[in-house]
């Protein structure tokens, strides 16, 4: 959840984004360091008390909240509910049409009453790498050289992930499998506007055949 708030807090004019359940408990937040858990509860609180006294909180599909600076947009989620805080001039269009997006894979993400906490991305049993999933190359999504030049890749918002992880970058990542196999591999930025490689490590099928790896794998990655 973190990650894709992430994504949607990048739009130019958002300021910040926070999920929190129908009992005003923050879920995640990608908000300024200036607003703290206390602080983003008690906005959730505020706003839950609003769609309850207007009777909209089970049949709301969006709320929009106007101020002489900003603007605040309310989507609902199975159980849960997203704000995004925008400044004045935001592009509105931009911002829905990424939630539109985000909303799919955040339904899946949100903790069910009584669910243990959804961990986006964990450190390997016995490593100090991280684990991610193997995701494949989609026709188009880069250059046709990619998987020639040997490289894998990973999205923008997995690479900040990664980034914060580990607390510093790398042009290089070390890929561990379950097997023992691996291998060092050049890291490709790509872009990932519908964000399906969320904490994935993309590959070709050069490199997909060299680690002896299928999509959905789990693989332990270090920076080399």
């Amino acid at each position: 959840m973190q990650t894709i708030l992430q994504q949607i807090t990048a739009i130019d004019g958002v300021i910040g984004s926070t999920i929190y359940n129908d009992q005003g408990k923050i879920l995640a937040a990608a908000c300024p360091l200036i607003l703290d858990e206390k602080q983003l509860g008690t906005a959730a609180g505020t706003i839950l008390d609003c769609l309850h006294a207007l009777q909209i909180s089970q049949t709301m599909s969006s709320m929009e909240l106007r101020f002489s600076e900003g603007r605040l947009i309310v989507r609902p989620l199975i159980g849960a509910f997203i704000s995004v805080l925008c400044s004045k001039n935001v592009n509105t269009s931009m911002v829905n049409i990424t939630l539109n997006l985000a909303l799919r894979k955040l339904e899946q993400l949100v903790p069910k009453p009584g669910a243990a906490p959804v961990v986006a991305a964990t450190t390997a049993s016995g490593t100090e790498g991280m684990m991610l999933r193997i995701a494949h190359l989609q026709k188009g999504d880069v250059s046709s050289s990619f998987d020639q030049l040997g490289m894998v890749a990973v999205s923008q918002a997995t690479a900040k992930h990664i980034s914060n992880f580990f607390g510093k970058s790398s042009k290089k990542f070390k890929v561990i499998t379950d097997a023992g196999g691996g291998g060092v591999f050049p890291v490709m930025i790509i872009n990932d506007v519908e964000m399906q490689y969320d904490n994935a490590l993309v590959v070709g099928p050069g490199i997909e055949r060299k680690l002896k790896v299928e999509e959905g794998a789990k693989i332990t990655i270090e920076l080399a």
